[in-house]
């Protein structure tokens, strides 16, 4: 067996654009029951926003006899009040609807629904529904923020009151009142009040952040311009899971207007990727002390990546000179737990690519249009970041999450080759997906792949999948071959794939299980294990067979420790 490793090639790191960061710069208070229901319509002033209002008897306004249209209009509707007759499926009590990509809504069981929503939505017809019956809709928007709803083909609008745009802001409450028509087949909207504010406070989910029990400075530089802070991190666990943002706001002088967040992935000079299911938009914020943005859901976060946890607004910003640079107090970086932050690159943990810690861009205020990735004077923008180490209920798993760009080139073997990363599991697990990185050059894709017992070094049964359907194409980033009803009991196994030409199709990282590489430790995210390189059976972690489709049993370089980025997504059963 020859022991020539795709490694030996020269390697090249590859190159990409410069960073764009840019330059730096010096009551409802009355509920809907059987015997009380709401009319009327309310234009918003000045904004022209179509807006209503829920009404119990004429306001003070109106029964002075208001001269206005809208009071006139207003003094009909509660006259045709007085003549209506509510109809027995409507019911008083409280319903909560189960939040889902379609909201079901049964008529038959209330009038008043509410939901807070993890997403885009569409509102289904409701079904169950009676002539004449007047339902609400509390629709809150979630953690996210941004979020938007969509109506079914029974939900009718009108000029005067045409379909509404969601309050954007995480936390905010919008109602829409609705009427019934058999004849129409239809629910009309009658009635639309946007924006409550909740009255709830969000507490960190999580363990370990940056500046725990350091406050901000008490004044901001003044500024008034678009601004982007961020700050550079890492983690050093598998299994770790971000959670959400922590802004400083100063006593005054900084606004308090909502905010965006964002999360990317750097993997090369001032360049990264945006990190899925991280953008976040605050509530308004507080000032004079930190302010918790979470995430809707924990993120999964990768060992060995370098992380930007990023905001963005107009306007003035906190900023203490020097705190990152070798002789400030966070000369070395900052470590609690599983999270570190990287130092200026004057200190001992400099950040990789030769970045700047503190990074900032002047080129835009959205945080997800563009990676901040100046730096002046080792400064401290006072972004911080909360994570931890507990995974969300009946999450999957997997060895590399979030880390959507990696940094190198694709490669090309002289032969075939069947390429294989060493997994653990602790438990029984469903097999959900085979993951593998076809970088951004790479000419073909895997045409096998499979998992195989390190014990009896055979393929599992129902794993060899000889023709997978990757859910990408060659050089799209990481790509999946999924998998359903196999389960794999605990035990010791390999990730296998294989290609039999010399187009370049694999990445490699070199050094990567070695003694100072990132995944020199393992890596261990809830039952899934990628052992160390000792704790790996023999010849090592990351092996390869050459040449044709089988177990791989070679190790490519003594000391080495490359990485061939072949993942696994697995459940707990």
């Amino acid at each position: 067996m020859s022991r020539r490793s795709p490694a030996r090639r020269p390697r090249d790191a590859g190159s990409d654009p410069g960073g764009t960061g840019g330059t730096g710069a010096t009551g409802l208070r009355t509920a809907l029951s059987r015997r009380k229901i709401f009319t009327g319509a309310v234009g918003a002033a000045a904004a022209g926003t179509a807006a209503g209002t829920l009404l119990t008897g004429a306001s003070p306004a109106l029964a002075a006899g208001g001269g206005t249209a809208l009071a006139r209009r207003a003094r009909g509707i509660l006259a045709l009040q007085a003549t209506t007759v509510e109809q027995a499926a409507v019911a008083p009590a409280v319903v909560g609807l189960t939040d889902a990509p379609t909201i079901a809504v049964d008529a038959s069981l209330g009038n008043d629904f509410r939901v807070t929503i993890a997403g885009n939505r569409t509102i289904a017809n409701p079904s169950n529904p009676t002539d004449g019956q007047k339902v609400v809709l509390h629709v809150t928007q979630g953690a996210a923020g941004s979020l938007m709803v969509s109506w079914g083909s029974a939900f009718q609008f009108s000029d005067g009151l045409p379909q509404p745009v969601l309050s954007s802001q995480a936390g905010k409450t919008d109602l829409f009142g609705f009427i019934y028509n058999a004849a129409k087949e239809k629910w009309l909207l009658a009635a639309y009040v946007k924006g409550f504010s909740s009255t709830a406070v969000v507490l960190p989910k999580g363990t370990y952040r940056l500046f725990p029990a350091t406050n901000g400075p008490s004044g901001p530089v003044s500024y008034s311009g678009p601004f982007m802070a961020g700050v550079l991190f890492q983690v050093f666990s598998g299994g770790t899971w971000f959670d959400g943002y922590w802004w400083w706001v100063c006593p005054s002088g900084q606004s308090t207007a909502p905010q965006k967040f964002a999360l990317w992935a750097a993997y090369n000079t001032g360049v990264g990727a945006l990190v899925p299911g991280a953008t976040v938009t605050s509530g308004p914020l507080t000032a004079g002390q930190w302010n918790y943005v979470p995430l809707n859901q924990p993120v999964p976060l990768s060992i060995g990546a370098c992380y930007n946890a990023c905001t963005g607004f107009s306007g003035s910003f906190p900023d203490t000179t020097g705190q990152y640079s070798g002789t400030g107090p966070y000369s070395a970086g900052i470590a609690h737990g599983p999270l570190s932050a990287f130092s200026d690159q004057s200190g001992s943990q400099p950040a990789p690519f030769a970045m700047s810690q503190g990074t900032f861009s002047v080129a835009g205020s959205d945080p997800t249009a563009i990676m901040p990735s100046n730096g002046n004077q080792s400064d401290n923008l006072w972004m911080d970041l909360q994570v931890d180490t507990n995974p969300p209920a009946g999450t999957s798993h997997r060895l590399w999450p979030s880390y959507p760009t990696l940094p190198g080139s694709a490669w090309a073997g002289p032969v075939g080759y069947t390429l294989g990363t060493e997994i653990q599991l602790s438990q029984s697990c469903a097999l959900n997906k085979i993951w593998f990185y076809s970088p951004h050059d790479a000419e073909a894709l895997p045409t096998r792949c499979a998992i195989w017992d390190v014990g009896t070094q055979t393929v599992v049964s129902g794993t060899d999948n000889s023709s997978p359907s990757w859910s990408g194409t060659a050089g799209s980033g990481w790509i999946a071959c999924s998998y359903s009803g196999v389960t794999l009991a605990a035990g010791g196994y390999k990730v296998t794939v294989f290609y039999g030409g010399q187009e370049k199709w694999f990445q490699f990282a070199l050094g990567y299980w070695g003694n100072a590489g990132p995944g020199a430790g393992g890596i261990t995210s809830g039952p899934l294990t990628a052992p160390s390189l000792s704790d790996a059976t023999s010849p090592g972690q990351a092996t390869y067979n050459e040449g044709s489709w089988a177990y791989p049993s070679t190790y490519g370089s003594v000391g080495d420790g490359e990485n061939y980025w072949v993942d696994v997504e697995v459940t707990p059963t």
